[in-house]
């Protein structure tokens, strides 16, 4: 219950989230869209400067993101509980480990570099993924630390997720104009492009540290002075063992809450074949559209056109509510793959005036929608701890944060293993770009798959399960007034109809069950 009560000391601090501490908290975000544009450049480099063979490129992204997976269930624990350490108390439970992430930032440089042995890059690889889960894991907690206010949530969220797109649109902007002026087909011009965004990233990530506050001690239920106290006990590896059976268990708990289920095969969906469509795009414009890199990365940049839409999401965001949402987005999504699906098969056109012209419009169609795509979760997801906190009393932000990351990285390493493993049995021929030659008709014919259908079927199979969504800014209130109630004494007996109908209907727990209370 002391969780309960740092909820209620946070909101009656009276400390406002003004548009400056917005702005400097997504700059931190800068670097989180950033992180996925990386991979965009890195399966390109590997296969055609470093030697790999496409199924090993996909392997080591996979394995590693995967191994990296068990690193959220690690960071979203150590960073609830870090005030139980001088360290925490002095740094910050959250803001100790972004900090950390710093440092770490720089030496995935490494990645770029050419001729090293694979364990090298699966290495570095390994910590580029877990350097992410540590700066993000905590980060993304932020905005329930800051604030309650369901409006200064979501101006922390739309701030943040625009700084996201602008990264997604600044990346390969910049990548075009320097790989035009290095040339494309030197690896050195790879090792100083991402070399100087991954230092620019660490700067973002600073920012964002100097730029956000959390939760006291005090106000997060610590009680310094008895933590200090169990610390001179003697260490019980008895208790220890159970300590950490109890935290795995408590991550899967999470499974319990049905708006979270939802929310998480929806977000696992859509983020891991955007993924697909990131480390696979350039070898599509390549082989499938016939244009440069650099070509391919200026149409990426055309993300920028949608960034001013972002208030505007938010806006329908609270308007609309997620589930309708949900379907003006994947509706969107699906249309502009097979837009692009159109381009390919018309490829031979590349040069006329009328079929770049439709690229363009398709690009912008889709950069809009995939935008769209990592917005609406990441708005949705600082709700999901209040329905949490109807069923168990807490606020179990950081266990909730440490699952989605743990299954985010297990279905991001799966889907890069998958299409790397596709291209490859397809007779995906890696020197080809850097000898200039086109590929084999079955390995075209297995990226413009991967690109088109693979990704419309995912979007697919959660636009499919968008529709039963019911958490919105109505029944989030609903609940909040509730855990309100209850906290002030209200008896669950003497509850609402309505209000019970909407927590079993968010919860999937029955309202009997909810909220640890002894009295009647």
């Amino acid at each position: 219950m002391a969780q309960q009560q740092a909820a209620q000391t946070a909101q009656s601090s009276g400390r406002k989230v003004k548009l400056i501490n917005a702005v400097g908290y997504a700059f931190g975000d800068f670097y989180g869209g950033g992180f996925g544009q990386i991979a965009t450049y890195l399966t390109l480099f590997w296969t055609t400067f470093a030697g790999l063979k496409v199924a090993q490129a996909g392997s080591i992204v996979g394995i590693a993101t995967m191994l990296a997976a068990f690193s959220a269930l690690v960071f979203g624990t150590l960073s609830d509980n870090l005030y139980r350490y001088k360290i925490g108390r002095k740094f910050g439970r959250r803001h100790l480990l972004i900090l950390l992430g710093v440092p770490l930032l720089i030496v995935t440089i490494l990645m770029f570099v050419p001729g090293m042995p694979v364990w090298a890059y699966f290495v570095v690889y390994a910590l580029w993924i877990i350097t992410n889960q540590l700066i993000m894991t905590p980060y993304s907690l932020l905005p329930n630390e800051m604030t309650t206010d369901f409006n200064g949530r979501t101006m922390l969220s739309t701030t943040r997720m625009l700084f996201s797109g602008i990264s997604t649109a600044v990346v390969p902007l910049g990548m075009a104009a320097l790989l035009s002026a290095l040339g494309d087909k030197k690896s050195s011009s790879y090792t100083i492009s991402m070399g100087a965004f991954i230092v620019l990233f660490a700067i973002c990530v600073f920012i964002a540290y100097k730029s956000t506050w959390e939760l006291t001690p005090e106000e997060a239920g610590f009680d310094v002075e008895e933590i200090e106290k169990e610390q001179k006990e003697p260490f019980n590896f008895g208790k220890w063992l159970k300590g950490v059976g109890d935290i795995f268990v408590g991550y899967f708990s999470t499974l319990r809450n049905k708006t979270f289920r939802k929310h998480i095969l929806i977000y696992l969906l859509g983020q891991s074949f955007l993924d697909i469509f990131g480390q696979v795009w350039l070898f599509f414009v390549l082989y499938n559209l016939n244009k440069p890199v650099a070509f391919g990365s200026a149409l990426l940049g055309m993300a920028l056109i949608g960034e001013p839409l972002k208030p505007v999401f938010g806006w329908l965001f609270a308007k609309l509510g997620p589930r309708k949402l949900f379907s003006v987005n994947f509706a969107g999504a699906i249309l502009g793959l097979l837009g692009l699906w159109g381009l390919w098969q018309t490829a031979a056109q590349n040069n006329t005036a009328w079929w770049n012209a439709a690229l363009y419009v398709v690009m912008v169609w889709w950069l809009i929608f995939r935008a769209m795509t990592w917005f609406i979760p990441w708005n949705v997801f600082p709700f999901i701890p209040d329905v949490d906190m109807i069923v168990t009393g807490e606020n179990r932000g950081g266990v909730y944060m440490g699952f989605q990351q743990f299954a985010r990285k297990i279905t991001a390493g799966l889907s890069a293993m998958a299409w790397g493993w596709f291209l490859g049995a397809n007779g995906f021929v890696e020197d080809a770009f850097k000898a200039g030659k086109p590929q084999p008709d079955q390995a075209v014919n297995a990226i413009g798959t991967v690109l088109v259908w693979w990704i419309i079927a995912g979007l697919a199979i959660a636009w499919i399960i968008s529709f039963t969504m019911k958490l919105d800014k109505k029944t989030d209130k609903i609940i909040l007034d509730e855990i309100d109630r209850l906290k002030n004494g209200g008896l669950k007996k003497d509850v609402d109809p309505k209000t019970k109908k909407v927590v079993e209907e968010l919860t999937g727990v029955k309202y009997e069950k909810c909220w640890p209370q002894t009295t009647e």
